[in-house]
């Protein structure tokens, strides 16, 4: 094969797999509430919060100002992971739209989530369920923890960047 044919077979590789990695990303999260457990399924940003950590879980209709992306994936509307807001206030968002309240605030003692969709509805019943379902103890038998495992986004990038790295040694093996 000429370099020509490989360099084209690497680009349409690459533009491949950021196509898959998008697709993953955008994946809607799943959540899964128990009395004393949030745990939410996301393929980049998987959490587990225990009610141990959680202040308060309330429905907001406006979201801080998003300063700064620490590690995270953002679309036009759409905001996920590890973000700043205005003074420095490390926030986890789990948000479809931005541009559509209502949202979910879950206060813990560390940081805050944010959570919605697209769909008003799917994000009151959310609401609903996560305050019919979570219990929310006494601010004596709330404890710090960290509870976002943010490695998984780190591993997803390092593959990828291994992977271009890979590709891109291709051609100068061939020659």
């Amino acid at each position: 094969m000429n370099e020509l044919v490989i360099n084209w077979i690497i680009v349409a590789l690459i533009f491949a797999l950021s196509i898959i990695l998008l697709v993953l990303f955008k994946k809607r999260v799943v959540f899964e509430l128990f009395n004393d457990l949030i745990v939410i399924h996301d393929f980049a940003y998987p959490a587990n919060i225990p009610n141990y950590a959680i202040k308060s879980i309330t429905l907001i209709d406006k979201m801080p100002k998003v300063t700064i992306k620490s590690n995270g994936y953002g679309g036009i509307r759409t905001r996920k992971g590890i973000y700043r807001i205005i003074g420095g206030k490390r926030v986890i968002l789990y948000v479809e739209d931005f541009s559509k309240s209502p949202f979910i605030k879950i206060e813990t003692v560390r940081e805050n989530v944010y959570i919605n969709f697209k769909n008003k509805e799917l994000t009151q019943q959310l609401y609903d369920e996560m305050t019919k379902t979570v219990k929310i103890l006494p601010e004596t038998d709330l404890a710090d923890c960290k509870f976002v495992s943010t490695k998984r986004s780190w591993v997803i990038v390092g593959i990828f960047i291994a992977i271009l790295i890979v590709l891109g040694a291709i051609p100068a093996v061939l020659i």
